[in-house]
């Protein structure tokens, strides 16, 4: 090989990877838009999406609407930086009144293990099952464990079933009037979208408890 052309076949690589990503990228940002869209229109939500940019990278589609006479909302959201970034997929449903619960059922793993050894509290709803799962913590124990129906334990344990061990980035969340199902990954993903689909009528059911607790306080 003529040494001279090392440099353009250097070049060359570079420019190639540069396409491949940015075609992966744009194809995977195509197909969370597509998928968004088709989710939304599964749960009657209305798309807020912009044009993509340079005609080929989608961004982030969002979708609201009504959803059993609650405010609805699919978007993505990111945490950390750098290698430690990571993407998230989201339903969320708003309470129509009210507060004063909030929880937080995040995946039993390293995590939760750590969050204990600083000081970390957990309930248990003596559900086994539910309890190996989930690390729950809430700023009402009593109400919550009791909340918590054996109906709608098994509507949450069955997605944990369907993910098994492959993804402890899941979790559902209630602060500030928002109840939140999220989880790690892209829309891009057919099997999280269906997850988020089932997650939806999910915090429907969490919002509702949490609007019953507002209700059953002194004063209301």
């Amino acid at each position: 090989m003529n040494p001279a052309l090392v440099p353009f076949l250097v070049i060359g690589f570079f420019v190639a990877m540069i396409a491949l990503v940015s075609w992966v990228t744009a194809r995977q940002s195509k197909l969370a838009a597509a998928n968004v869209r088709q989710l939304a229109d599964t749960l009657g939500l209305q798309v807020e999406e912009k044009p993509p940019a340079l005609g080929l990278f989608f961004q982030a589609a969002r979708a609201a609407g009504q959803l059993r006479g609650k405010r609805v909302e699919l978007y993505t959201f990111a945490t950390g930086s750098g290698k430690s970034r990571a993407q998230w997929c989201a339903v969320s449903a708003a309470l129509t009144a009210g507060g004063g619960l909030t929880f937080h059922l995040q995946r039993q793993g390293i995590s939760s293990r750590l969050m204990e050894l600083f000081g970390a509290r957990e309930i248990q709803v003596g559900d086994a099952e539910f309890d190996a799962a989930w690390f729950i913590q809430t700023n009402q124990p009593e109400y919550f464990r009791e909340a918590l129906l054996p109906e709608l334990r098994a509507k949450i344990n069955a997605l944990v079933r369907e993910l098994g061990a492959r993804s402890p980035g899941m979790e559902f969340k209630l602060e500030q009037g928002v109840v939140r199902y999220a989880e790690m990954g892209s829309f891009a993903s057919g099997e999280i979208c269906q997850r988020c689909q089932r997650a939806a009528d999910i915090v429907g059911d969490l919002a509702d408890l949490a609007e019953v607790f507002t209700d059953q306080k002194p004063g209301n």
